[in-house]
């Protein structure tokens, strides 16, 4: 009696399995009862299928007129370049129907502005800006950093560009150091916290220090908010200050910051009061820290601190982590416009997705329509610019055990080039120069590794890669014989304020 009982337990297991094992040769999308069965794969960690089999792509659900794969005019610059590593196109077995493709999505031209700028930028050392706006995927200067210092050794130029007061990145960005004390109040363009009065500045954010109320002098650097920058030493560029921007708001003309730049200090007014003013720092030889305390009276925004040259390239990274791009409509087009003025970009570069890409959706026509509003207001606030939208990068979902390219993506990479094509921006397929399909599994999976474990974000490593890839783009277009001639810059203002007109 004691010898059968002892034997329930593996009698049990060995059902369990057994059953389990039959349900892994039901079909899938078998349904039982108006309940679609989900597919089980006992042995699917150890036995790896055919990857071309596993990643069955839909294509682009008929929610807006796709883009034809090619065209006369697409495809300017080099071909789409495959990672190393990336997973290779499998031929079908003999007889077998052929698996679901990817659509074939081109790139789209549109560069002229930024090409001809950086001709003049070449010729003459007059400067280039670049506004890249991305999500977490450029956290930290992640691909940015990298892509701004193959500019700069190409076309001269130093600096790591804006930087916001303070940022979720701040602790682990090597292109530049930061501190600050934690009395600021902070309003973005994510958060529920209102900015009142107080419009939101070009990168999402504004910062309002404490109020001094019984003003020192004496006191200025101990009781007061402040932010502190030590310049990043992993590329040449950028190891010095060379000059720095602050922009702030409107508030009392009695206002003041005090600047210390490798330990010499020097008290500034902030007398601006328009919407958008700024203060030039121009230490006497290239710095290596400097550090703003402010002092007061009322509310007095502050939006952040520009480190960059008269000359060259300055490429500015606005990451906000959790924003898919459609939260830039939050910004106020009146305070955009007034960026636009004081930074002159010559091209503005949208990349987001991940935060949009949602598994099982098929249907993006809400995202479009809020990212035709942000290009619109984007043309309209920066008229000199060009403007590219960056499609998603591959992201893998676990399908059947499987990681595998999210069947999501092709669908909204249609989307963002159907976005580019009806707005006349240009559109760069990073999926398909990434390899394409589930190149984000290469690479996760190849040594080192290029992704991190969740098959969606990039390391160092991937940033370096993409860096390279989208500089390989971008230089295809400005060797393009096509593109139009160098533009001459107007005047530089004689002024400190910028004003935009409401539209």
């Amino acid at each position: 009696m004691n010898s059968l009982r002892s034997q329930n337990p593996f009698w049990l297991v060995l059902l369990t399995v057994g059953f389990l094992g039959l349900l892994s040769f039901l079909k899938p999308g078998l349904e039982v009862g108006g309940v679609k069965l989900r597919p089980v794969r006992l042995l699917a960690d150890v036995l790896r299928p055919n990857p071309g089999a596993v990643a069955a792509l839909a294509p682009p659900p008929p929610n807006g007129p796709v883009a034809p794969a090619t065209t006369g005019a697409a495809a300017p610059g080099p071909a789409p370049l495959a990672a190393p590593g990336a997973a290779a196109p499998t031929a079908p077995a003999p007889g077998a129907p052929a698996a679901p493709q990817p659509p074939a999505l081109a790139n789209l031209p549109g560069l002229d502005q930024f090409v001809a700028a950086l001709r003049q930028t070449k010729a003459t050392g007059r400067k280039t800006r670049i506004a890249y706006f991305g999500d977490s995927m450029i956290e930290g200067d992640l691909l940015t950093g990298d892509l701004r210092n193959l500019l700069q050794t190409q076309f001269g130029g130093s600096g790591v560009g804006f930087v916001p007061i303070n940022s979720v990145s701040a602790d682990f960005r090597e292109t530049i150091h930061q501190t600050f004390s934690p009395d600021w109040y902070e309003s973005n363009m994510v958060s529920d916290r209102r900015p009142g009065t107080s419009p939101l500045g070009i990168a999402g954010q504004v910062f309002l220090p404490r109020i001094v109320s019984n003003y020192d002098s004496t006191h200025i650097v101990s009781d007061t908010s402040w932010v502190e920058f030590r310049a990043g030493q992993r590329f040449a560029p950028l190891r010095r200050f060379a000059q720095a921007r602050l922009f702030y708001g409107p508030g009392s003309a009695r206002d003041q910051v005090l600047v210390t730049t490798d330990g010499r200090r020097v008290l500034h007014a902030l007398p601006g009061t328009a919407a958008l003013n700024e203060l030039v720092l121009t230490p006497a030889r290239p710095a290596r820290q400097m550090r703003l305390a402010f002092a007061p009276r009322g509310p007095r925004p502050v939006y952040g601190v520009s480190f960059e040259s008269p000359q060259g390239v300055t490429l500015d990274n606005f990451s906000f982590r959790g924003n898919g791009g459609m939260s830039l409509n939050r910004i106020p087009f009146e305070q955009l416009a007034a960026f636009g003025k004081a930074l002159d970009y010559r091209l503005i570069i949208l990349h987001y997705g991940v935060n949009v890409a949602e598994t099982g959706l098929t249907d993006y026509r809400f995202y479009e329509q809020a990212m035709t509003r942000v290009v619109d207001r984007m043309q309209r606030a920066f008229p000199r610019a060009s403007i590219l939208i960056v499609g998603m990068s591959d992201k893998s979902a676990r399908i059947d055990g499987e990681f595998v390219t999210d069947p999501t993506v092709p669908v909204l990479l249609a989307a963002q080039q159907r976005l580019a094509r009806r707005n006349h921006v240009a559109f760069w397929n990073l999926f398909a120069a990434m390899g394409g399909q589930n190149s984000m599994t290469s690479w996760v999976e190849q040594s080192p590794p290029l992704a991190r474990n969740d098959y969606t974000h990039i390391n160092s490593l991937g940033g370096q890669r993409m860096a390279r890839l989208l500089y390989t783009y971008l230089m295809g277009e400005y060797a393009h014989p096509s593109a139009a001639p160098a533009a001459s810059n107007p005047a530089p203002r004689a002024d400190s304020t910028f004003r935009a007109e409401a539209r």
